[in-house]
């Protein structure tokens, strides 16, 4: 098989397909429809000459030969990304880059590794470092770092990729909320007050949907609202009906002003695992991105050590 561009174009619409299970959900990330999907897979299977995958009612499986074609391929990117980083590191000098995603709103969380990671990184004599980072949903963490987009991910998974490696850092507490001037705000009877809670409306975060609130059935409608991140979720609680979990550390502002009232506290909290995402066996670490992620798992335990 000689590759061409095409040969790439296709590979990648592969990739996308096996990360999203399947070709219907694969279409949000391609933003291409089923059927042209379907087209680029046949394309491809034709150029290499054997059935990559299963597809029908029964839904979508790999063949014994695509799953070793997919860990082929995922071979392949890492090497090209290695190339560019290397070609770039040649034009560049000794700069050294290091590209972060994370979940939104994880700077008023004190307990979070990456304060004192960063502060760290920048702390070594002769540093020159290039650093990005980027705020993300947790499915786009993990598809830029399958992608060779990002380096490293912090974020709330609830899925993972076989792909991925996935380590704890530390819980962040959820505290239940409504407005201060929601109705719920000034009911003082702790029996009422959950009654009303279990069907009052609710906004979720999207890569938690129903298990935002575990306490209630698969049935329930009271879910009526989904944002991708904390601050909406922030602006439609404030000035609407809705009820919903945000972190404490974003929180507390507002619960001390009293424009958000907590929801018996002591009964109705959570707590979220964030976890530091990286490659699988991912041999192009650099010496900086290594020793970053070893800050990390550094902080981690020093957080867990004063928690206990």
């Amino acid at each position: 098989m000689n590759l061409s561009d095409i040969d790439l174009k296709l590979l990648r619409v592969f990739h996308a397909v096996v990360e999203a299970g399947g070709f219907t959900s694969a279409q949000t990330v391609l933003n291409v429809s089923p059927s042209t999907i379907s087209s680029h897979m046949s394309q491809l299977e034709a150029r290499i000459g054997f059935v990559l995958c299963e597809r029908g009612r029964s839904g979508f499986r790999l063949t014994t030969k695509g799953e070793a074609f997919h860990q082929n391929v995922l071979a392949f990117f890492g090497a090209v990304y290695a190339l560019e980083a290397s070609a770039e590191g040649l034009r560049r000098g000794t700069i050294e880059s290091v590209r972060i995603g994370i979940i939104d709103n994880l700077v008023t969380d004190k307990n979070c590794p990456l304060h004192k990671a960063l502060g760290d990184l920048f702390s070594q004599p002769d540093s020159a470092i290039e650093l990005s980072i980027q705020v993300l949903s947790p499915q786009d963490i993990e598809r830029e770092l399958l992608e060779q987009n990002l380096d490293i991910g912090i974020g709330i998974f609830y899925q993972s990729s076989q792909s991925l490696d996935y380590r704890p850092l530390y819980q962040e507490r959820d505290v239940l909320v409504c407005s201060g001037s929601n109705a719920l705000a000034n009911l003082k009877d702790p029996r009422k007050l959950a009654q009303e809670i279990t069907s009052a409306p609710k906004v979720v975060r999207n890569f938690m949907q129903k298990q935002e609130f575990p306490f209630i059935g698969d049935d329930d409608n009271s879910v009526i609202a989904a944002v991708t991140n904390v601050e909406s979720a922030a602006f439609m609680i404030l000035n609407g009906p809705f009820i919903g979990f945000l972190p404490y550390h974003y929180a507390q502002r507002w619960i001390a002003s009293g424009d958000l009232m907590g929801l018996l506290p002591d009964k109705f909290i959570r707590y979220s695992q964030v976890s530091l995402v990286t490659r699988r066996n991912d041999l192009q670490r650099s010496p900086v991105l290594t020793n970053f992620i070893r800050r990390l798992e550094k902080e981690h335990k020093v957080h867990r050590h004063i928690a206990r």
